[in-house]
């Protein structure tokens, strides 16, 4: 049986990591970023910690908020138009799997415009492109969606989630930053480690273990 392992280009981990955001869209001379971030996250000012970084390091950038708890084909067709609006050429999701998940589709249908009906993405779609360059930026632990290639997308008509999987959707530079999730309740924080701990360990009884994932697994 072959082993397959998917991984970012790059990632940063550790206290501070946010700032390595403007390192890198320096260094892949991206021009201007369409952040796509939920409400709350703006409101608390979990959000601005990343524009911040961005405003002082003279990088340009336009906010997209038009994103749910269990983000809709209506998120998705809405960031596509606002992308194409701002003239960005690229994406830093900030927050939790809703946001991240809004950015892979947005970023797979600009990348293959032949996907705009976003429904056509369900399950493993013949996408040829990889999508418009991502920077994750996780603000709670559990979901992963920075470093997999996964999303969930919410058909409101049908009353439906479906997954889609895309090894071209894989955001490109992955911030883990604890300062980041530090504003989060102690409920929320608990929740989402254990979600984490589930992971790990589901990930470490699977038949489908290997010595690369054991590793990750049990640290």
């Amino acid at each position: 049986m072959a082993n397959r392992i998917m991984l970012n280009e790059t990632s940063y981990h550790g206290a501070g990591a946010i700032k390595e955001i403007a390192t890198e869209a320096k260094a892949r001379a991206f021009k201007k970023a369409f952040i796509c971030s939920d409400p709350d996250l703006i409101q608390f000012g979990v959000t601005g910690k990343v524009t911040s970084v961005l405003e002082e390091a003279g990088l340009a950038y336009e906010m997209y908020s038009d994103i749910k708890a269990n983000p809709t084909i209506e998120n998705v067709q809405n960031g596509v138009k606002a992308f194409k609006a701002a003239n960005a050429d690229y994406i830093v999701a900030i927050g939790g799997g809703s946001s991240m998940d809004t950015a892979k589709a947005i970023g797979i249908i600009i990348a293959n415009p032949e996907f705009e009906d976003v429904r056509s993405l369900e399950g493993v779609a013949p996408t040829t492109k990889p999508c418009v360059p991502i920077i994750a930026v996780p603000t709670t632990a559990g979901t992963a969606a920075e470093v997999t290639i996964n999303y969930v997308i919410t058909d409101v008509e049908r009353k439906r989630k479906f997954v889609c999987v895309d090894p071209h959707d894989m955001p490109v530079v992955a911030i883990v930053d604890p300062d980041m999730m530090s504003s989060m309740p102690k409920g929320l924080t608990a929740s989402t480690g254990m979600d984490a701990l589930t992971h790990a360990i589901e990930g470490y009884t699977t038949k489908a273990a290997w010595e690369m994932t054991d590793m990750f697994h049990l640290k």
